[in-house]
């Protein structure tokens, strides 16, 4: 007879204060009309969990609270001030109790078999804890397992390029069979750096048997901006069905290819061409000569006439009018007047960095294009160049080129920026 599947615990109060200049928080972006949260959820509930805990923020909290999956009880509970995630614990540790539990991050974006893992090396081996890891290639800016000899000994927080201790990044998906253990061990804890949770951890391995487990499949994470297309790109990889729905209105002389998942009251025009894997939300227009591909249309946007869209990301309610929008994600309300266009190539084919209001932040891609966060307008004939970020509410007056990161609320009403 099977154990108890454990509690699990989705840590979801966090800011996301490198997400800007997006504003919408990252645990209820949307992705195909739903928040990703409701996507997280659906996960767990589709491989077998039946109890979740979740510790919200002040943006996320009313959504989560009204929200039913059937079959899978939702409990919350809104936590203060966005401290990390030690602090999200020990606001939820009444409620976490003695039982055994599974702690995950919002916004890693895994595949069902992680769950499926984990949950039967729970079942089978019953440990008094694990861990789980991901090899990596290149630098990612996060935790990674320390090694001795095969055993996991510790988490290192955001070790700099080239001093990580091996090329395991930690994936926040740890079970801990007596939880109160570890949570005593983080209010022990002190630290001037945002790795109390890490440090803790790292205590209890040493002190207690940890498992391990390495994860293989398909992984991304909201952490900046430009991840949006990562995990966009996830979701039209491994979750894009290939349907039309049947008031959709599509001329018999647009072309629709490969896997696209067309929802209700979708008007195409005529001359359009869609080629999948790409995602219309509900009541969207392409326009006549419009081509849209590998990208994620969300709802209630306009893809007007002779507009390109290519491996981006477009939020609800924008309003395209004859652009080309390249690797870019436009947030939500976004109005790219006639002839604006995104570039997302660099003339020294030099990878492009994201340009921050703070700091340039290496991306390691060929192609990025623009970010422009919610109610950005922009006048006719701007240009964008490669990995230019725009807050939200900003106004940009028309021809225009934007090589630097603009504030929210900002005017721009010369070229020299």
């Amino acid at each position: 007879m099977s154990k108890k599947i454990p509690l699990f615990i989705v840590l979801a109060g966090g800011q996301g204060q490198r997400f800007a200049p997006l504003v919408t928080n990252k645990t209820i972006f949307p992705f195909m009309d739903k928040p990703l949260l409701f996507w997280q959820l659906k996960q767990l509930q589709r491989v077998g969990v039946k109890n979740v805990l979740i510790a919200t923020n002040s943006q996320n909290h009313a959504y989560l609270e009204k929200l039913k999956i059937k079959g899978l009880t939702i409990q919350t509970k809104r936590q203060s001030q966005p401290l990390g995630m030690a602090d999200a614990l020990l606001h939820l540790t009444k409620e976490i109790g003695n039982q055994p539990v599974v702690i995950m991050n919002a916004v890693d974006v895994v595949s069902d078999d992680l769950f499926k893992t984990l949950i039967q090396e729970i079942e089978t081996s019953q440990p008094q804890g694990l861990v789980t890891g991901i090899k990596v290639k290149e630098y990612f800016p996060g935790g990674y397992l320390q090694l001795q000899g095969s055993q996991v000994t510790g988490v290192i927080e955001k070790p700099q390029p080239g001093q990580e201790q091996s090329d395991l990044v930690n994936l926040v998906f740890h079970y801990f069979s007596q939880p109160q253990k570890f949570i005593k061990l983080l209010k022990q804890t002190s630290s001037q750096d945002d790795d109390v949770y890490e440090q803790a951890l790292t205590q209890l391995m040493q002190q207690e048997n940890f498992g391990f487990i390495s994860y293989d499949g398909y992984w991304g994470k909201l952490k900046y901006p430009h991840f949006v297309l990562d995990v966009m790109q996830l979701f039209l990889t491994h979750r894009l069905q290939t349907k039309i729905n049947p008031s959709a209105q599509i001329s018999d002389q647009a072309v629709i290819e490969g896997q696209v998942f067309i929802t209700e009251n979708v008007k195409v025009e005529a001359g359009a061409v869609i080629k999948g894997p790409a995602y219309i939300g509900p009541n969207t227009i392409i326009g006549n000569h419009a081509l849209i591909r590998q990208s994620m249309i969300e709802r209630d946007v306009i893809v007007g006439f002779g507009s390109e869209v290519t491996r981006s990301y477009i939020g609800p309610k924008c309003m395209l009018h004859h652009n080309f929008i390249g690797d870019s994600v436009l947030e939500a309300e976004v109005n790219p007047s006639f002839g604006t266009v995104t570039t997302n190539w660099r003339l020294d084919k030099k990878t492009v960095q994201l340009k921050t209001l703070t700091a340039n932040v290496k991306t390691n891609k060929e192609k990025l294009g623009a970010i422009l966060a919610k109610r950005v307008f922009c006048g006719v004939n701007c240009s964008f160049m490669p990995g230019v970020t725009v807050g939200a509410d900003a106004r940009i007056y028309p021809h225009l080129v934007i090589n630097q990161a603009l504030p929210a609320n900002a005017t721009l009403k010369s070229s020299q920026n």
